[in-house]
């Protein structure tokens, strides 16, 4: 079965570096340029790792956390969920991990971190 990682951002240039950067994983690439997009994407197609930006146009990455855990489908609402954020503040990792995040990696993002992250969720860690 391969190993699909959705990368949720409204940025194409962030979602090409990050699918670089997941190359060496040997990961499939989901690709979504909105939170509304990642849902549904997340209801057709079996996802081992999200990757999502926090701050997105119509819904931000907390608010896609949310909705991701209120999903009526098991595997949906147990997705691992990674959250990108440019901003330091304790605050949103707070409200991030309340949401149900379980990782956050801060922009810009370094390549070690984002495999060595990815591939613990991976590995069921």
């Amino acid at each position: 079965m391969s190993t699909n990682v959705l990368l949720v951002d409204d940025s194409p240039t962030v979602r090409n570096i990050l699918k670089i950067y997941l190359m060496n994983l040997k990961v499939s690439i989901v690709e979504a340029e909105d939170a509304a997009r990642a849902l549904q994407l997340l209801r057709l197609v079996p996802v081992s790792v999200v990757i999502a930006d926090i701050n997105m146009p119509n819904m931000d990455g907390i608010t896609f956390v949310k909705e991701v855990r209120a999903s009526a489908q098991a595997q949906v609402q147990k997705v691992p969920v990674i959250l990108l954020t440019a901003e330091k503040g304790e605050d949103l990792r707070q409200r991030g991990s309340a949401a149900g995040a379980n990782a956050f990696i801060q922009k810009p993002v370094s390549h070690d971190e984002l495999t060595k992250t990815v591939r613990q969720f991976l590995n069921g860690g």
